[in-house]
């Protein structure tokens, strides 16, 4: 392959076929030598069943207005708190106490642009207890105060 590549044949210089080689002689390197990486390579399952993850999700928006801990979401799934976490890392790319303030920030400002509720009820309502950090991390992920969503809506 790195002879084809190296070569002058136009029909070995077309991009698409380049990257395509290119792609196969990494996967061969990578697979050459073991790594943190070499069974998501070869298909290996190294997570729970997909099965577990819906179980927690399912959980979690079940009981989104109430307090949540993370044994609690492994509980439901099935799992160690350590093989969930890693399962919503891997596949939702956040925590699973990440996933349930991220769920639970969305649901505030559906409720802030669609209701008339003051905001501390809104947010009291999904399962925030602390205003101010509320408020902050409100801003971290949308990029302004609930206030002024409020005055959007």
């Amino acid at each position: 392959m790195i002879e084809q590549l190296d070569c002058g044949d136009p029909l070995f210089q077309r991009e698409e076929l380049q990257r395509g080689q290119l792609r196969c002689i990494v996967t061969a390197l990578l697979l050459a030598q073991s790594h943190t990486h070499t069974a998501t390579l070869r298909g290996v399952p190294g997570m729970p069943h997909p099965r577990a993850l819906r179980a927690a999700v399912a959980f979690v928006e079940a009981n989104l207005s109430e307090p949540i801990s993370l044994g609690q979401i492994a509980e439901a799934a099935g799992c160690s708190a350590r093989t969930i976490s890693s399962a919503f890392r891997e596949k939702l790319g956040t925590s699973p106490m990440g996933y349930v303030r991220d769920l639970r920030l969305d649901r505030i400002r559906h409720d802030i642009l669609s209701t008339g509720d003051r905001i501390g009820e809104i947010a009291y309502r999904w399962g925030m207890t602390h205003l101010g950090r509320f408020a902050g991390e409100y801003r971290s992920r949308f990029g302004e105060l609930p206030s002024t969503t409020a005055a959007r809506g």
